[in-house]
């Protein structure tokens, strides 16, 4: 039987089998953090496993960014993961409980619906300046989110495109809606790997 460091490197080395041992192995601990993590106002909306599942995902997403070290540094890994996912769900479904009622639902995206997600991708309130620039920003952003695996892009596409409320959102999906909140942050991320900087197309007014 393979040991730890064994599963690791394998795992490091792209094994998925391997990786899903280790993720077996730990958790329970992971599960502990979550859950001293995870307060009770939230416990309707979140649970721990929706926290587990997309760690899970994330760690299979992400495994060939870990850099093996000590015998705790896959688990800090982890626990960052789940950590990042847990906070990212409760802000989102902060920001949905102080304004998520009057999101505006339409029957498509619209062009300032764009301009938002830019910004956010960027980290900045800048949008894009001139028609000639925001047409190159909209096509380079349709573009991204099209290579989003199906379920991020259609959370993408209803909440953020079309504007719909978290709760419409994740009914949709198919999800609680602290699941879903989770995937968005996802879908964010990966948005941004996928387009680099979307400083080409933006710029300050």
């Amino acid at each position: 039987m393979a040991t730890e460091d064994e599963l690791l490197q394998q795992a490091c080395a792209g094994d998925e089998e391997a990786l899903g041992k280790l993720l077996e192995l730990h958790t329970p601990e992971l599960r502990c953090v979550v859950t001293r993590k995870l307060s009770a106002k939230w416990q309707s909306l979140l649970s721990e496993e929706d926290v587990l599942q997309q760690t899970f995902i994330d760690a299979f997403l992400d495994i060939h960014q870990f850099n093996p070290g000590p015998d705790s540094a896959f688990l800090a890994w982890l626990t960052t993961l789940a950590t990042r996912n847990l906070y990212d769900a409760i802000r989102m479904l902060e920001a949905d409980k102080r304004g998520g009622t009057v999101r505006r639902v339409t029957p498509g995206a619209s062009d300032k619906s764009y301009a938002r997600l830019m910004g956010e991708l960027e980290g900045t309130a800048t949008t894009p300046s001139g028609h000639a620039a925001r047409d190159e920003a909209r096509a380079a952003l349709e573009q991204a989110i099209g290579q989003l695996p199906d379920h991020y892009r259609r959370v993408i596409q209803i909440y953020d495109l079309e504007e719909r409320p978290l709760a419409e959102v994740a009914v949709a999906v198919g999800r609680t809606r602290g699941a879903t909140a989770i995937m968005r942050h996802r879908a964010i991320r990966m948005l941004g790997e996928i387009m680099g900087t979307a400083s080409q197309y933006m710029s300050n007014r």
